[in-house]
Protein backbone atom coordinates (compact mmCIF):
# COMPACT_ATOMS: atom_id res chain seq x y z
CA UNK A 1 0.00 0.00 0.00
CA UNK A 2 1.29 3.45 -0.87
CA UNK A 3 1.08 6.35 1.52
CA UNK A 4 0.86 9.95 0.44
CA UNK A 5 3.32 12.32 2.01
CA UNK A 6 1.67 15.12 3.92
CA UNK A 7 3.47 18.31 2.90
CA UNK A 8 2.99 21.36 5.10
CA UNK A 9 1.98 23.90 2.46
CA UNK A 10 2.20 26.77 4.95
CA UNK A 11 5.83 25.83 5.61
CA UNK A 12 6.43 25.63 1.85
CA UNK A 13 4.99 29.13 1.38
CA UNK A 14 6.97 30.57 4.32
CA UNK A 15 10.20 28.87 3.23
CA UNK A 16 9.70 30.26 -0.28
CA UNK A 17 9.04 33.77 0.99
CA UNK A 18 12.09 33.66 3.26
CA UNK A 19 14.22 32.33 0.39
CA UNK A 20 13.04 35.24 -1.75
CA UNK A 21 14.00 37.57 1.10
CA UNK A 22 17.46 36.01 1.12
CA UNK A 23 17.69 36.77 -2.60
CA UNK A 24 16.65 40.39 -2.12
CA UNK A 25 19.30 40.82 0.56
CA UNK A 26 21.96 38.82 -1.34
CA UNK A 27 21.67 40.91 -4.50
CA UNK A 28 21.29 44.22 -2.70
CA UNK A 29 24.02 46.83 -2.94
CA UNK A 30 24.84 46.18 0.72
CA UNK A 31 25.86 42.59 -0.08
CA UNK A 32 26.74 41.30 -3.56
CA UNK A 33 24.58 43.34 -5.94
CA UNK A 34 27.31 45.65 -7.20
CA UNK A 35 29.82 42.82 -7.60
CA UNK A 36 27.25 40.65 -9.40
CA UNK A 37 26.36 43.44 -11.84
CA UNK A 38 30.04 44.06 -12.55
CA UNK A 39 30.83 40.35 -12.90
CA UNK A 40 28.02 39.96 -15.44
CA UNK A 41 28.71 43.22 -17.31
CA UNK A 42 25.14 44.39 -16.74
CA UNK A 43 25.56 48.09 -17.34
CA UNK A 44 22.92 48.29 -20.08
CA UNK A 45 19.35 49.59 -19.90
CA UNK A 46 17.38 49.05 -16.72
CA UNK A 47 14.66 46.42 -16.67
CA UNK A 48 11.11 47.83 -16.76
CA UNK A 49 8.78 47.64 -13.77
CA UNK A 50 6.44 45.24 -15.62
CA UNK A 51 9.34 42.96 -16.55
CA UNK A 52 10.58 43.02 -12.97
CA UNK A 53 7.12 42.10 -11.60
CA UNK A 54 6.88 39.23 -14.08
CA UNK A 55 10.41 38.06 -13.21
CA UNK A 56 9.74 38.10 -9.46
CA UNK A 57 6.40 36.35 -9.96
CA UNK A 58 7.94 33.52 -11.96
CA UNK A 59 10.84 33.32 -9.52
CA UNK A 60 8.43 32.95 -6.61
CA UNK A 61 6.54 30.15 -8.39
CA UNK A 62 9.73 28.19 -9.11
CA UNK A 63 10.87 28.80 -5.53
CA UNK A 64 7.57 27.29 -4.34
CA UNK A 65 8.28 24.24 -6.51
CA UNK A 66 11.80 23.96 -5.06
CA UNK A 67 10.52 24.23 -1.51
CA UNK A 68 7.84 21.62 -2.16
CA UNK A 69 10.37 19.16 -3.62
CA UNK A 70 12.85 19.89 -0.83
CA UNK A 71 10.06 19.10 1.63
CA UNK A 72 9.73 15.67 -0.01
CA UNK A 73 13.50 15.15 0.23
CA UNK A 74 13.35 16.06 3.92
CA UNK A 75 10.58 13.54 4.46
CA UNK A 76 12.46 10.76 2.65
CA UNK A 77 15.63 11.58 4.59
CA UNK A 78 13.74 11.65 7.91
CA UNK A 79 15.37 15.02 8.55
CA UNK A 80 12.90 16.49 11.02
CA UNK A 81 15.16 18.91 12.86
CA UNK A 82 16.35 22.35 11.88
CA UNK A 83 19.96 21.16 11.48
CA UNK A 84 19.06 18.04 9.51
CA UNK A 85 16.79 20.07 7.26
CA UNK A 86 19.64 22.47 6.55
CA UNK A 87 21.90 19.46 5.83
CA UNK A 88 19.34 18.15 3.36
CA UNK A 89 19.36 21.55 1.67
CA UNK A 90 23.16 21.38 1.56
CA UNK A 91 23.13 17.94 -0.09
CA UNK A 92 20.52 19.12 -2.61
CA UNK A 93 22.79 22.07 -3.41
CA UNK A 94 25.90 19.88 -3.78
CA UNK A 95 24.11 17.24 -5.82
CA UNK A 96 21.87 19.29 -8.09
CA UNK A 97 22.66 23.01 -8.04
CA UNK A 98 26.46 22.97 -8.18
CA UNK A 99 26.85 20.53 -11.08
CA UNK A 100 24.18 22.06 -13.30
CA UNK A 101 24.97 25.71 -12.65
CA UNK A 102 28.73 25.17 -12.92
CA UNK A 103 28.34 23.37 -16.24
CA UNK A 104 26.15 26.23 -17.50
CA UNK A 105 28.64 28.83 -16.29
CA UNK A 106 31.53 27.03 -18.00
CA UNK A 107 29.74 26.64 -21.34
CA UNK A 108 28.53 30.26 -21.25
CA UNK A 109 32.05 31.41 -20.28
CA UNK A 110 30.73 33.27 -17.29
CA UNK A 111 33.14 34.73 -14.79
CA UNK A 112 33.93 32.75 -11.66
CA UNK A 113 32.91 35.68 -9.40
CA UNK A 114 29.46 35.74 -11.04
CA UNK A 115 29.14 31.98 -10.61
CA UNK A 116 30.25 32.03 -6.97
CA UNK A 117 27.81 34.83 -6.07
CA UNK A 118 24.92 32.94 -7.66
CA UNK A 119 25.93 29.56 -6.23
CA UNK A 120 26.28 31.12 -2.79
CA UNK A 121 22.79 32.56 -3.08
CA UNK A 122 21.39 29.13 -3.95
CA UNK A 123 23.30 27.55 -1.05
CA UNK A 124 21.96 29.97 1.55
CA UNK A 125 18.45 29.73 0.10
CA UNK A 126 18.42 25.93 0.30
CA UNK A 127 19.91 25.91 3.81
CA UNK A 128 17.22 28.29 5.03
CA UNK A 129 14.40 26.50 3.24
CA UNK A 130 15.57 23.13 4.53
CA UNK A 131 15.78 24.40 8.09
CA UNK A 132 12.28 25.92 7.94
CA UNK A 133 10.67 22.94 6.24
CA UNK A 134 12.20 20.34 8.57
CA UNK A 135 11.40 22.27 11.73
CA UNK A 136 7.74 22.60 10.66
CA UNK A 137 7.20 18.86 10.00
Amino acid sequence: MRYLIQVNLTAVAVASAVSMGVGFAWYSNAMFGKQWIKANNLNGPKISKNEMIKTFGITFVVTLVSAYILSLFIHYAGAYTLLNGAKTGLWAWIGFVVPTTLANALFLRRSMPAYLIEAGHHLVGLLVMGAILASWY
